[in-house]
C-alpha cells in the first residue's frame, strides 16, 4: 500500500491532468502539476460520481448512443484525521501496470507518457472486471453513482453510428474544483465529477456530379448513357492510441448490374485529399476499378495506414463513371450504387457508414395497335419507327413492329420528348397521317409525367387505352387503324366499262372518218 506525502496531489495529478484530457480532448498538453493548497480529503463523503456528457463535433451538440465502461484503477482511503494523509492502492487486475508509478511523479507526466500508462491501463481491463458501462441518453448523458473514491478508466467501448469513438481516460473521484481548468487554482474537493469528452464524425456523401458533355447528369439514362458521380469523406481525426493496430479506411462502391464502372483516359477514376490530386501507389492507396456481378464490389479505394496518419482531418474526393448497359431497367426500382465507408470506430474494430443510393431511372414506349372495325381487337404487323426530334432525323433504336397481341415496345429511353411514325400498317389498314409526339418528363424516384400530342395523360385505365404504368416505367400509347379502302381490282367491272367506252369511241371515230371519205370521193 502507498501512501502520498501529501493529499494535494489528488487534486493536481490525475485529477487535473488526466481528467482534462476528457475535457479538452485527446493528446492536449498537459501542465505539470503543482501542490497548491486545496484542503485535506475528509472521511466524508465516502463515494461520489461520474457524469459523462458526451458531445459530438461541437461542444454544443449532445450525442446520444455512445457507451462507456468504467474501471477502477487505484482506490483511494481519506485519513481519519488532518494528521493522517490519504492512502492510495491499485486494484485489482492493474498491480503489475502500477506497480512502478509513484503518485507524487505522476502530476509532472507529459502528454507521451501519461498516453502511455493509459495504453496499459486500457491492456490490463481486457482482464479486468468494470465497474459499470452506461450508454448517453438523448441528453448526451451516462452518469455513474454510487462510485468509491478512487482513480477510474474510462473507455469508450461503442461510438454512436458514423462517429469514431474517443481515447481513453483517467478520472479522479474527488477531484479539486480546477479539474476541467488547468489555468484555475482548485480550492475545494469535487465529488460529482462531470466530463464532457467529443467524438469525431464520419461523414460520407455521393451525389451526381456537376454538368459536363459526355456525362448525364439529370438521373435520367439510356443505354450507352455515361454516369458521373462524386464522393465526399473526410479522414477521421484518430487519437493516437488507433495506430496501435491496423486502421482502415476504405471506400467501395457496388453497382447494380445495368451499371458498368469505367476507369480509362476518357472515364478516369479521380482522387483529391485536401484539394491535390492523389495517385495510388503503395505510399497512399490501392485501387480496383473492374466490372463485377451481383454483390461484389466494382470499385475500391484503400487507403493505407501511414498516409491515413499523415492526413488526418482532410477532405478526400472521389470521382468516377459508370456505362448504362443492356442489363439496365426501367422503372421506380432504378438503377443504383451504393457506395460503403469502412473505418474504425474504435482500435482495432471497424464499422461502416453509407450513404443513400443514388438511382438513375430509365422509361419505356409500349405501342397498343388496335382497331374497332367489326369489333375491338389487336393489331398485328404494324411497323413504327422512334424519332428523338420533330424533323425525323435522329431515329431512337430500330424499327418495331407489333406482335398478335397488338404490342411493341421501345425501351430503356431518356426522359424527353419522342415521335413515334408508323412505317407500315397492318394488311387492310392505312397508315397514320401524322407521327405521334410523346413527352417524359421525370420526377422523382423514377415516377414521370406523360403527354401525347401535349396532352397529359393520367395512370390507370384499361387495354387499348393510352396510359402510364408508374412502377413499370412505361408509356402506354394506344393507337387505332381504321381499314382503308381499295380501287377496284385489274379485271373488274371499271376496266370493263373503260374497255366498254373505249371501244364505243373507236366505233364513232370509225363512223366519222368513213363518212368524210365518203364525201370527199
Amino acid at each position: 500500500m502507498k501512501k502520498s506525502r501529501t493529499t494535494r496531489w489528488a487534486a493536481k495529478a490525475l485529477a487535473l491532468c488526466l481528467a482534462g484530457a476528457a475535457v479538452f480532448g485527446c493528446g492536449s498538453l498537459l501542465a505539470p502539476v503543482k501542490a497548491e493548497a486545496a484542503p485535506t480529503i475528509e472521511a466524508t463523503p465516502t463515494t461520489g460520481s461520474i457524469t459523462i456528457n458526451k458531445k459530438a463535433e461541437t461542444a454544443d451538440t449532445p450525442l446520444a448512443g455512445a457507451t462507456f465502461t468504467i474501471y477502477q484503477v487505484m482506490s483511494l482511503t481519506p485519513g481519519a484525521n488532518a494528521g493522517n494523509y490519504a492512502e492510495y492502492e491499485p486494484a485489482a487486475g492493474f498491480e503489475s501496470v502500477l506497480a512502478g508509478v509513484d503518485p507524487d511523479d505522476l502530476g509532472n507526466y507529459s502528454a507521451t507518457q501519461l498516453e502511455g500508462l493509459i495504453d496499459q491501463l486500457v491492456t490490463a481491463a481486457e482482464a479486468a472486471d468494470p465497474v459499470d458501462s452506461q450508454t448517453t441518453n438523448d441528453s448526451g448523458t451516462a452518469t455513474f453513482s454510487g462510485l468509491d473514491l478512487g482513480y477510474y478508466l474510462v473507455i469508450e467501448t461503442a461510438a454512436p453510428e458514423t462517429y469514431v469513438a474517443g481515447s481513453p481516460f483517467l478520472i479522479a473521484v474527488p477531484s479539486t474544483n480546477n479539474y476541467n481548468n488547468g489555468s484555475a487554482q482548485g480550492t475545494e474537493w469535487v465529488y460529482d465529477v462531470v466530463a464532457e469528452p467529443k467524438n469525431a464524425k464520419i461523414s460520407i456523401d455521393k451525389e451526381l456530379a456537376g454538368e459536363e458533355e459526355g456525362a448525364e447528369q439529370d438521373g435520367t439514362i439510356t443505354v450507352g448513357d455515361f454516369v458521373k458521380y462524386q464522393v465526399t469523406t473526410t479522414i477521421p481525426e484518430y487519437p493516437e492510441e488507433y495506430f496501435d493496430s491496423d486502421v482502415t479506411f476504405t471506400i467501395t462502391d457496388v453497382m447494380d448490374d445495368g451499371l458498368e464502372i469505367q476507369d480509362d483516359g476518357t472515364h478516369p477514376v479521380t482522387v483529391t485529399v485536401d484539394g491535390g490530386a492523389v495517385t495510388a501507389g503503395a505510399d497512399t492507396y490501392t485501387k480496383t476499378a473492374s466490372d463485377v456481378t451481383g454483390s461484389g464490389a466494382d470499385l475500391t479505394i484503400a487507403f493505407v495506414k501511414d498516409y491515413i496518419q499523415d492526413n488526418m482531418g482532410k477532405d478526400v474526393v472521389i470521382t468516377y463513371y459508370a456505362q448504362v448497359t443492356e442489363n439496365a431497367i426501367s422503372g421506380t426500382t432504378g438503377n443504383g450504387n451504393q457506395v460503403t465507408l469502412t473505418y474504425n470506430n474504435n482500435p482495432g474494430s471497424t464499422t461502416t457508414a453509407q450513404p443513400p443510393k443514388v438511382n438513375v431511372y430509365s422509361f419505356n414506349f409500349k405501342v397498343e395497335k388496335f382497331t374497332t372495325d367489326g369489333g375491338q381487337k389487336a393489331l398485328e404487323g404494324a411497323e413504327f419507327e422512334l424519332y428523338s426530334d420533330e424533323d425525323l432525323q435522329h431515329q431512337v433504336g430500330t424499327a418495331q413492329t407489333s406482335n398478335a397481341s397488338g404490342e411493341l415496345s421501345f425501351e430503356k429511353l431518356d426522359e424527353g420528348t419522342y415521335w413515334l411514325v408508323e412505317t407500315k400498317s397492318p394488311a387492310g389498314y392505312t397508315l397514320l397521317a401524322d407521327p405521334i409526339k410523346v413527352g417524359i418528363e421525370a420526377t422523382t424516384g423514377g415516377n414521370f409525367n406523360l403527354t401525347v400530342n401535349d396532352e397529359p395523360i393520367s395512370s390507370g385505365g384499361s387495354t387499348f387505352t393510352t396510359r402510364l404504368e408508374a412502377s413499370t416505367g412505361t408509356a402506354i400509347i394506344a393507337v387505332e387503324n381504321h381499314e382503308g379502302f381499295t380501287l377496284p381490282a385489274t379485271g373488274g367491272m371499271g376496266i370493263a366499262l373503260f374497255v366498254i367506252v373505249g371501244i364505243a369511241g373507236i366505233i364513232t371515230v370509225s363512223v366519222v372518218i368513213t363518212k368524210r371519205t365518203k364525201k370527199n370521193n
